[in-house]
């Protein structure tokens, strides 16, 4: 009832009249789901409110990361580029990214994307770099680059890695990674497609047998995020998963995303205005599995851009635009479905051009907006719970590889 549509109906020539007026609403936001749509002045246009400054007063419920053994110390003494000089230069290529790193929150962006994805900021004017592969740091058992490279760690295998995203998008987002074979993308995938498909279904079955256990198991947890949380079981809950892979990717080690709804507020407006699972881009886990038990391959996939490999995969009856079509909008309806946000759990909301207010009165408050992020990433996010002095711990894979990992053939 937002009257929000989706990029893929933009795309279709339907527009949003939006107004930047004011608003006499009371507390608008409705069933939970840490956003409103707010209808001011004569033309009837909306503008989104984003529910922002989460308290810190322990009314969050958390699950903690299961470390086991108490976690274990790095594998390589230094960074990347000691591992570099110890195992030549012929390794380099699984230890370094392309990628645009965004100037407001830190966060490293494919290199095609125009704004971050992260906190929204414009990168039209950021230059492409070359840093550090952190999931390649993570397998490899490297102490650091330019921050430690420890992880926050839900499953653990010598051939997979689960673990809590930095980044998360909601309060249950895990990745996994191969940890026994390089893939730097799912381009690689379709060079062996029976092993691809072996490879993806295997890393779904460990993200989500991590979600199971670790946080649906978690009762208070998922009655305080999840609406109704208490009487929905796994089952119930696994259809509204979000999976997916990048293309190009951040981190040029293959990953597969995993993530419960709800979306946090913020990320539920970016969401909203198309800066999510972007069209192009984000390949649900749907359609790549579909393509890959299809049979359709490329013996080069490494040289192959992405429109070759989506328009080969239409030419076998699996079309791109209808399962993202179909995927984008499930998401959203996922969240609205399961989202469980409390206005009284926060204390500001924000309107466009960033303007923080009070959540309740929407009365002007001092305080700048990303700064609120920032803290309500801290509060909400289970990644490195429980923390250690307010801050997220982790640990190092304890199956760290010695020798260069083989490349997927």
């Amino acid at each position: 009832g937002s009257g929000h549509r989706t990029p893929f109906e933009r795309r279709r020539g339907r527009k949003v009249a939006r107004s930047h007026g004011r608003t006499i609403a009371r507390n608008p936001f409705k069933r939970g789901e840490g956003m409103a749509a707010l209808v001011s002045g004569p033309t009837h246009g909306t503008f989104l409110v984003t529910l922002a400054g989460a308290k810190s007063d322990g009314r969050f419920c958390y699950c903690d990361q299961k470390i086991e053994g108490g976690g274990c110390g790095p594998e390589v003494k230094g960074t990347p580029e000691d591992f570099i000089d110890s195992h030549g230069k012929e390794v380099s290529y699984q230890l370094k990214n392309k990628v645009k790193k965004c100037p407001n929150c830190k966060k490293v962006n494919a290199f095609t994307l125009p704004f971050c994805n992260g906190c929204g900021h414009s990168l039209r004017e950021v230059e492409i770099s070359y840093p550090n592969n952190v999931f390649a740091g993570f397998i490899y058992g490297i102490e650091k680059g330019p921050f430690p490279f420890t992880i926050s760690i839900r499953h653990q295998s010598d051939s997979l890695l689960v673990f809590d995203d930095l980044m998360a998008l909601t309060p249950c987002h895990v990745n996994c990674i191969p940890a026994d074979v390089y893939v730097s993308d799912i381009r690689i995938l379709f060079s062996n497609p029976e092993r691809g498909l072996k490879l993806v279904d295997k890393m779904y079955a460990a993200a989500w047998g991590a979600i199971k256990t670790q946080f649906l198991s978690n009762k208070k947890w998922k009655s305080k995020v999840i609406r109704g949380g208490d009487k929905l079981d796994a089952k119930e809950l696994e259809p509204h998963l979000i999976c997916g892979f990048n293309y190009p990717p951040s981190q040029y080690w293959l990953h597969l995303q995993c993530m419960l709804p709800p979306l946090t507020p913020f990320h539920y407006s970016m969401y909203l205005e198309g800066r999510h699972y972007t069209y192009g881009r984000f390949f649900p886990f749907e359609y790549v599995r579909e393509a890959l038990e299809a049979k359709v391959s490329f013996p080069n996939a490494a040289d192959i851009d992405v429109e070759e490999l989506i328009s080969s995969i239409s030419s076998k009856g699996i079309k791109y635009d209808h399962h993202w079509q179909k995927a984008y909008s499930r998401y959203g309806q996922s969240h609205r479905t399961l989202a469980n946000w409390d206005t009284k759990d926060f204390r500001r909301a924000i309107l466009p051009g960033k303007k923080v207010v009070e959540n309740d009165t929407f009365g002007p408050a001092e305080e700048n907006a990303d700064d609120l992020l920032k803290a309500d990433k801290l509060i909400l996010q289970n990644y490195g719970r429980p923390y250690k002095d307010g801050k997220p711990k982790g640990s190092y894979y304890a199956h760290a590889k010695k020798t260069l990992v083989p490349n997927f053939q």
